[in-house]
Protein backbone atom coordinates (compact mmCIF):
# COMPACT_ATOMS: atom_id res chain seq x y z
CA UNK A 1 0.00 0.00 0.00
CA UNK A 2 1.15 3.32 -0.32
CA UNK A 3 2.75 5.19 2.66
CA UNK A 4 2.25 8.52 3.79
CA UNK A 5 5.44 9.97 2.28
CA UNK A 6 4.42 8.47 -1.25
CA UNK A 7 0.57 9.84 -0.95
CA UNK A 8 2.17 13.03 -0.10
CA UNK A 9 4.77 13.14 -2.99
CA UNK A 10 1.67 12.28 -5.36
CA UNK A 11 -0.34 15.46 -4.20
CA UNK A 12 2.70 17.74 -4.47
CA UNK A 13 3.19 16.38 -7.95
CA UNK A 14 -0.50 16.59 -8.91
CA UNK A 15 -0.55 20.36 -7.34
CA UNK A 16 2.71 21.08 -9.05
CA UNK A 17 1.26 19.73 -12.60
CA UNK A 18 -2.04 21.73 -12.13
CA UNK A 19 0.32 25.27 -11.40
CA UNK A 20 1.88 24.86 -14.32
CA UNK A 21 -0.81 24.20 -16.53
CA UNK A 22 -2.55 27.28 -15.39
CA UNK A 23 0.38 29.24 -15.53
CA UNK A 24 1.41 28.39 -19.22
CA UNK A 25 -2.78 29.70 -19.70
CA UNK A 26 -1.68 32.76 -18.42
CA UNK A 27 1.16 33.32 -20.13
CA UNK A 28 -0.55 32.31 -23.45
CA UNK A 29 -3.22 34.71 -22.74
CA UNK A 30 -0.38 37.57 -22.04
CA UNK A 31 1.00 36.61 -25.51
CA UNK A 32 -2.12 36.80 -27.21
CA UNK A 33 -3.32 40.47 -25.25
CA UNK A 34 0.75 41.53 -26.35
CA UNK A 35 0.88 41.16 -29.96
CA UNK A 36 -2.99 42.02 -30.24
CA UNK A 37 -1.92 45.13 -28.83
CA UNK A 38 1.19 45.79 -30.85
CA UNK A 39 -0.42 45.43 -34.00
CA UNK A 40 -3.06 48.39 -33.08
CA UNK A 41 -0.69 50.58 -33.98
CA UNK A 42 0.54 49.71 -37.65
CA UNK A 43 -2.64 49.02 -38.43
CA UNK A 44 -3.97 52.08 -37.29
CA UNK A 45 -1.08 53.78 -39.72
CA UNK A 46 -1.43 51.92 -42.41
CA UNK A 47 -5.61 53.08 -42.75
CA UNK A 48 -4.51 56.09 -42.52
CA UNK A 49 -2.15 56.09 -45.19
CA UNK A 50 -4.52 54.38 -47.72
CA UNK A 51 -7.13 56.93 -46.76
CA UNK A 52 -4.74 59.85 -47.56
CA UNK A 53 -3.82 58.53 -50.95
CA UNK A 54 -7.57 59.73 -51.33
CA UNK A 55 -7.81 57.10 -54.34
CA UNK A 56 -10.91 55.41 -55.94
CA UNK A 57 -9.05 52.53 -56.70
CA UNK A 58 -11.14 49.34 -56.24
CA UNK A 59 -7.36 47.71 -54.99
CA UNK A 60 -7.53 50.69 -52.15
CA UNK A 61 -10.65 49.73 -51.00
CA UNK A 62 -10.60 46.19 -50.82
CA UNK A 63 -6.91 46.98 -49.01
CA UNK A 64 -9.06 49.00 -45.97
CA UNK A 65 -11.68 46.54 -45.74
CA UNK A 66 -8.97 44.06 -45.45
CA UNK A 67 -7.50 46.34 -42.68
CA UNK A 68 -10.81 46.96 -40.88
CA UNK A 69 -11.16 43.05 -40.89
CA UNK A 70 -8.09 42.83 -39.02
CA UNK A 71 -8.68 45.35 -36.49
CA UNK A 72 -12.02 43.36 -36.09
CA UNK A 73 -10.11 40.20 -35.25
CA UNK A 74 -7.61 41.95 -32.60
CA UNK A 75 -11.08 43.11 -30.67
CA UNK A 76 -11.79 39.43 -30.66
CA UNK A 77 -8.40 38.52 -29.34
CA UNK A 78 -8.24 41.47 -26.50
CA UNK A 79 -11.94 40.79 -25.72
CA UNK A 80 -11.07 37.13 -24.97
CA UNK A 81 -8.18 37.89 -22.65
CA UNK A 82 -10.12 40.72 -20.82
CA UNK A 83 -12.93 38.59 -19.62
CA UNK A 84 -14.75 41.02 -18.00
CA UNK A 85 -15.02 38.80 -14.51
CA UNK A 86 -13.34 42.47 -13.37
CA UNK A 87 -16.38 44.25 -14.39
CA UNK A 88 -18.83 45.17 -11.58
CA UNK A 89 -22.53 43.45 -11.75
CA UNK A 90 -25.43 46.12 -12.21
CA UNK A 91 -29.34 45.23 -11.43
CA UNK A 92 -30.19 45.50 -15.41
CA UNK A 93 -33.40 45.09 -16.67
CA UNK A 94 -32.66 42.70 -19.45
CA UNK A 95 -35.55 43.21 -22.07
CA UNK A 96 -34.55 47.41 -22.11
CA UNK A 97 -30.79 46.24 -22.73
CA UNK A 98 -31.61 43.71 -25.11
CA UNK A 99 -33.78 46.26 -26.89
CA UNK A 100 -30.47 49.03 -26.80
CA UNK A 101 -28.57 46.21 -28.25
CA UNK A 102 -30.68 45.28 -31.51
CA UNK A 103 -31.92 49.35 -31.93
CA UNK A 104 -28.38 50.37 -34.09
CA UNK A 105 -29.44 47.32 -36.10
CA UNK A 106 -32.99 47.97 -36.99
CA UNK A 107 -32.37 51.78 -37.40
CA UNK A 108 -32.70 51.66 -41.53
CA UNK A 109 -34.27 48.83 -41.77
CA UNK A 110 -35.93 46.05 -39.67
CA UNK A 111 -33.39 43.57 -39.72
CA UNK A 112 -33.26 41.73 -36.68
CA UNK A 113 -36.90 40.87 -35.19
CA UNK A 114 -37.31 40.88 -31.83
CA UNK A 115 -39.89 39.41 -29.03
CA UNK A 116 -39.14 40.30 -25.53
CA UNK A 117 -41.30 39.32 -22.76
CA UNK A 118 -41.53 41.43 -19.33
CA UNK A 119 -38.83 40.11 -16.63
CA UNK A 120 -37.74 40.73 -12.93
CA UNK A 121 -34.55 42.98 -13.23
CA UNK A 122 -31.68 40.94 -12.76
CA UNK A 123 -28.00 40.98 -11.43
CA UNK A 124 -25.44 40.83 -14.27
CA UNK A 125 -22.11 42.66 -16.11
CA UNK A 126 -23.64 44.99 -18.28
CA UNK A 127 -21.01 45.05 -21.04
CA UNK A 128 -20.16 41.75 -21.01
CA UNK A 129 -23.95 40.49 -21.80
CA UNK A 130 -24.11 43.42 -24.72
CA UNK A 131 -20.94 41.47 -25.75
CA UNK A 132 -22.27 38.32 -25.82
CA UNK A 133 -25.68 39.67 -27.55
CA UNK A 134 -23.71 41.40 -30.27
CA UNK A 135 -21.35 38.61 -31.39
CA UNK A 136 -24.47 36.33 -31.02
CA UNK A 137 -26.39 38.51 -33.37
CA UNK A 138 -23.34 38.92 -36.26
CA UNK A 139 -22.51 35.48 -35.81
CA UNK A 140 -26.67 34.73 -36.97
CA UNK A 141 -26.50 37.71 -39.34
CA UNK A 142 -23.10 36.14 -41.42
CA UNK A 143 -24.31 32.93 -41.32
CA UNK A 144 -28.04 33.72 -41.51
CA UNK A 145 -28.83 37.07 -43.71
CA UNK A 146 -32.56 38.72 -42.86
CA UNK A 147 -33.75 35.61 -41.02
CA UNK A 148 -32.44 36.87 -37.64
CA UNK A 149 -34.77 36.82 -34.73
CA UNK A 150 -33.70 37.62 -30.74
CA UNK A 151 -36.38 36.42 -28.08
CA UNK A 152 -36.04 36.80 -23.93
CA UNK A 153 -38.37 35.44 -21.60
CA UNK A 154 -38.74 33.37 -18.87
CA UNK A 155 -38.69 29.57 -17.84
CA UNK A 156 -38.48 27.19 -15.58
CA UNK A 157 -40.51 26.79 -12.55
CA UNK A 158 -40.98 29.04 -9.09
CA UNK A 159 -38.29 26.66 -7.67
CA UNK A 160 -35.57 27.59 -10.23
CA UNK A 161 -36.71 30.30 -12.62
CA UNK A 162 -34.10 31.27 -15.10
CA UNK A 163 -34.24 33.79 -18.27
CA UNK A 164 -33.82 32.64 -21.89
CA UNK A 165 -32.06 34.72 -24.49
CA UNK A 166 -32.26 33.13 -27.81
CA UNK A 167 -30.62 34.30 -31.36
CA UNK A 168 -32.18 32.55 -34.22
CA UNK A 169 -31.44 32.40 -37.87
CA UNK A 170 -32.29 30.36 -40.76
CA UNK A 171 -28.66 30.14 -42.10
CA UNK A 172 -27.21 26.49 -42.93
CA UNK A 173 -27.17 25.13 -39.58
CA UNK A 174 -24.24 23.02 -37.87
CA UNK A 175 -22.99 19.72 -38.38
CA UNK A 176 -24.01 17.88 -34.99
CA UNK A 177 -20.37 16.44 -34.26
CA UNK A 178 -19.36 20.07 -34.16
CA UNK A 179 -22.18 21.44 -31.84
CA UNK A 180 -19.94 20.86 -28.80
CA UNK A 181 -16.65 21.40 -29.86
CA UNK A 182 -17.68 24.78 -31.38
CA UNK A 183 -17.19 26.65 -28.01
CA UNK A 184 -13.48 25.77 -27.86
CA UNK A 185 -11.40 28.96 -28.21
CA UNK A 186 -10.21 28.95 -32.20
CA UNK A 187 -12.28 26.03 -33.09
CA UNK A 188 -14.69 27.61 -35.61
CA UNK A 189 -16.25 24.35 -36.15
CA UNK A 190 -18.36 26.20 -38.71
CA UNK A 191 -17.65 24.80 -42.44
CA UNK A 192 -21.38 24.44 -42.98
CA UNK A 193 -21.54 27.65 -42.52
CA UNK A 194 -18.39 29.21 -44.38
CA UNK A 195 -15.69 28.75 -42.03
CA UNK A 196 -15.07 32.13 -41.64
CA UNK A 197 -14.19 34.63 -38.08
CA UNK A 198 -11.65 34.26 -35.54
CA UNK A 199 -13.35 31.37 -33.71
CA UNK A 200 -13.16 33.53 -30.87
CA UNK A 201 -16.95 34.21 -30.72
CA UNK A 202 -18.59 31.61 -29.47
CA UNK A 203 -15.74 30.69 -26.86
CA UNK A 204 -16.40 34.49 -25.67
CA UNK A 205 -20.24 33.67 -25.24
CA UNK A 206 -19.74 30.65 -23.23
CA UNK A 207 -17.11 32.32 -20.63
CA UNK A 208 -19.79 34.99 -20.42
CA UNK A 209 -22.97 32.91 -19.71
CA UNK A 210 -20.90 30.64 -17.11
CA UNK A 211 -19.51 33.83 -15.73
CA UNK A 212 -23.38 34.57 -14.82
CA UNK A 213 -24.20 31.05 -13.73
CA UNK A 214 -25.94 30.02 -16.99
CA UNK A 215 -24.82 28.05 -20.05
CA UNK A 216 -25.29 28.02 -23.62
CA UNK A 217 -26.66 25.76 -26.18
CA UNK A 218 -27.02 25.61 -29.79
CA UNK A 219 -29.72 23.37 -31.55
CA UNK A 220 -30.55 23.30 -35.14
CA UNK A 221 -34.18 24.13 -35.66
CA UNK A 222 -36.41 22.47 -37.55
CA UNK A 223 -36.50 24.02 -41.45
CA UNK A 224 -33.08 25.10 -41.15
CA UNK A 225 -31.22 27.53 -39.49
CA UNK A 226 -29.68 27.91 -35.61
CA UNK A 227 -30.87 28.69 -32.33
CA UNK A 228 -28.15 29.94 -29.94
CA UNK A 229 -29.94 30.01 -26.82
CA UNK A 230 -28.14 31.29 -23.31
CA UNK A 231 -30.02 30.37 -20.06
CA UNK A 232 -28.98 32.45 -16.96
CA UNK A 233 -30.87 31.40 -13.61
CA UNK A 234 -32.65 34.12 -11.56
CA UNK A 235 -31.05 32.52 -8.27
CA UNK A 236 -27.19 33.51 -8.70
CA UNK A 237 -25.96 34.68 -5.71
CA UNK A 238 -23.94 37.31 -6.16
CA UNK A 239 -21.73 39.58 -3.27
CA UNK A 240 -23.83 42.23 -2.26
CA UNK A 241 -20.64 44.54 -2.14
CA UNK A 242 -20.51 44.01 -5.83
CA UNK A 243 -23.75 45.09 -7.29
CA UNK A 244 -24.58 48.24 -8.10
CA UNK A 245 -27.96 50.08 -7.56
Amino acid sequence: SDTPSEMTEVYRAFNQMAEDVEQAGRERELMLAGVSHDLRTPLTRLRLSLELMASDDELTDDMIRDVEDMDAILDQFLAFVRDGSDEPVEKIDLGELVREVVAPYNQYENTVRLRVEPMPVLALRRVSIKRLLVNLIENAQRYGGDGVEVVAHMSGDHNAPYVVLSVLDRGAGIDPDELNEIFNPFIRGDRARGGQGTGLGLAIVKRIASQHGGIIELRNREGGGLEARVSLPLGLLLPRDAIKT
